[in-house]
């Protein structure tokens, strides 16, 4: 197949989709289903960027920090206020996520008391884990060699469940004694091991240096 046939036969399988009522029906629905969600969201989330446009900030959504390349420290009494109010998880998840910045590492406690009461999987049938992934983001980016001890012991607690995958950044990137025994230990944890091998494995295909760079 040439590259030239890829464009035509996407357009053909387009228009083939487009003329399936069953599909657009879906897709209408979908779409609907999407408009009415992020409606929903933009409602909730407004208190939250009045208060951050009130501090100074310029947004117009609260998504929109998270594209931000320089500091927002002004924003980040804002975001710990409504971090601990309650909203959706979908929010509570993007707050989180805006909070993993250095800037944030003075709010070290109020992160780790938000993650760990967070759900780590369902609450009443629903899905609810989004805060808590996004609060484990925040830790990895906010944790120091002052608090890596309390990360450790974070990671090493099964209550948290798949989340604390995003927790092995922090201990991955480290060069503690700690963080290094902590990753071996945790090698064998049924939510971690396939994420861990994986780096070993990553790591035993890299090309070994010549041997005139190895001491330089």
């Amino acid at each position: 197949m040439t590259k030239n046939r890829r464009p035509t036969i996407a357009a053909e399988l387009t228009a083939e989709l487009e003329s399936d009522p069953e599909f657009m029906a879906r897709k209408r629905e979908r779409d609907v289903a999407l408009a009415a969600r992020v409606a929903r969201h933009r409602e909730e989330q407004a208190p939250i960027v009045r208060d951050l446009q009130a501090a100074g900030i310029g947004v117009n959504l609260l998504s929109d920090l998270l594209t931000r390349s320089v500091p927002y420290p002004r924003a980040i009494p804002v975001l710990l206020k409504h971090l601990g109010l309650s909203y959706s998880d979908p929010t509570l998840e993007t707050l989180a996520r805006i909070l993993a910045v250095p800037d944030a590492r003075h709010a070290w406690p109020v992160l780790v008391k938000e993650y760990r009461k967070a759900p780590s999987s369902y609450e009443n049938g629903t899905r609810r884990r989004g805060a808590k992934d996004g609060l484990a983001v925040a830790l990895a980016a906010t944790v120091t060699s002052a608090t890596m001890d309390e990360l450790i012991a974070l990671a090493r607690d099964r209550s948290h469940g798949a989340s604390r995958l995003l927790l092995l950044r922090a201990l991955r990137k480290s060069r503690s004694v700690a963080a290094k025994q902590a990753i071996e230990e945790l090698s064998s944890d049924p939510d971690l091991e396939k994420e861990i091998a994986s780096w070993r494995k990553r790591s035993a295909h890299r090309p070994t240096p010549p041997k005139s760079d190895r001491f330089h």
